[in-house]
């Protein structure tokens, strides 16, 4: 059974032209048993990959269905039986996996399997090979676990120069990303594709374009709701608060409470009263507050830390963890703030980032769609719009506001929001 992602997918596809993808072109004939049989089925494959690459739910091209699904499962049974007599060509094993991934959009009987245990062969004979997991990544993206896929794609990604991968392997890439809610992952793997000055095509230009419109621009005349700002997610012991306007994921304890969140004049503000500690002569909730601002005009970053140093006296310190290259850290003192329970202990931390060049994909992780309820009916699922991240250069403030007799725990509530604090 397919799920909704895959017939989503599926439905696009028959709006469009066939597909210009060439995953066989990553098989090295000339690695290949040189029988007549196995090249005669690379290139009865490379005439039905256009047609074979997706599962598609309407089809409209010209050669019959029936007839691709027939063609597909003697190649592959040609093939399955070649191993028997090479089970240690690693390129035959490859050719195999992806001629079995086709003949799986064609719901040809036992291909799925046939690809999982041929690619995991590959994948033992050739373990630094990409092509492997890529053809199994591709091939989970079409079924009901995309989120395994996308997964697996987001390894290879990590773990090579984007520019030393094929460029099916992005145009793959991009349709998992499509399936798994990963907008910003897409423009990032279409702008790979520009740069690599690959011929583009109506399905790649179709998506990119619809991740685009996934995002909102920020309009600074418009007064924002809280909700439209943050984004609240695993709620219990460590709830994570998300703003990609902002450019920030940040962290709590699941017994702060918040005081303040959203984007008001000042900018984007989350304020938080953290664990009550038992100071002197009563309990005590230390407060730490994130700012998130555009500069003023001509305005540095050390003038912008000078806003906060003005009431007490300040001295640099390190912090245990900073969340940009470079921080300004200061340590202050507020004579008497807290009366019998001490002076004030304030700590600040200040540091900035520029817009990076794709907005939100730090925040992006892979993401199971609704799973279909069987059938052949297309169900349409419709993801969230995203809010843009403030554009250009940002500052960020994080404020400790303490008494001097708690200043110990306190810091602990501090250096936790620090080192659990993720700027793009």
């Amino acid at each position: 059974m397919r799920n909704i992602a895959a017939l989503f997918f599926a439905s696009l596809l028959s709006l469009l032209t066939p597909n210009a993808h060439a995953d066989l072109a990553a098989i090295h004939a000339d690695k290949l048993p040189q029988e007549t049989v196995v090249l005669a089925a690379l290139d009865d494959v490379k005439q039905l990959e256009p047609y074979c690459h997706v599962f598609t739910i309407n089809w409209k091209f010209p050669i019959a269905k029936e007839d691709v699904a027939t063609r597909l499962g003697k190649d592959l049974g040609f093939l399955t039986l070649a191993l028997k007599n090479h089970p240690d060509n690693s390129e035959l094993l490859l050719l195999t996996g992806l001629v079995a991934r086709y003949a799986y959009n064609l719901d040809v009987e036992g291909s799925y399997d046939i690809t999982l245990n041929v690619l995991e062969q590959a994948q033992k004979l050739a373990p630094s090979d990409v092509r492997a997991p890529w053809f199994r990544a591709t091939l989970l993206c079409q079924t009901m676990t995309p989120k395994a896929g996308a997964d697996e794609f987001l390894s290879i990604e990590n773990s090579h120069v984007w520019d030393q991968l094929p460029a099916a392997f992005w145009n793959d890439y991009i349709e998992c990303a499509s399936v798994t809610n990963m907008p910003a992952h897409m423009l990032r793997a279409a702008d790979h594709l520009e740069k690599m000055h690959v011929v583009d095509s109506e399905m790649r230009t179709f998506l990119a374009n619809g991740a685009r419109k996934r995002f909102d621009a920020f309009d600074p005349k418009k007064k924002y709701e809280p909700k439209d700002v943050w984004e609240g997610a695993n709620p219990g012991e460590s709830p994570d608060f998300t703003s990609t306007m902002c450019g920030v994921r940040l962290r709590a304890h699941g017994n702060w409470e918040v005081n303040q969140i959203g984007l008001g004049e000042t900018g984007c503000i989350a304020n938080f009263s953290t664990s009550p500690y038992k100071a002197t002569t009563r309990d005590l909730y230390p407060s730490i507050l994130l700012l998130v601002k555009q500069p003023e005009e001509n305005e540095k970053l050390q003038d912008f830390s000078k806003r906060f140093t003005k009431k007490g006296t300040f001295e640099s310190f390190v912090p245990d963890h900073c969340p940009a290259a470079t921080c300004i850290a200061m340590k202050g003192v507020q004579p008497g703030m807290y009366k019998e329970d001490g002076d004030g202990h304030g700590r600040i931390v200040v540091f900035e980032r520029d817009q990076p060049e794709f907005p939100g994909l730090i925040f992006e992780t892979p993401r199971e769609m609704p799973k279909s309820k069987g059938g052949e009916e297309v169900k349409y699922y419709s993801p969230n719009q995203i809010q843009q991240r403030i554009p250009g250069k940002l500052y960020y403030l994080v404020l400790l506001d303490t008494a001097a007799s708690i200043e110990e725990p306190a810091m602990k509530d501090f250096d936790f929001f620090l080192a659990n604090l993720t700027v793009e």
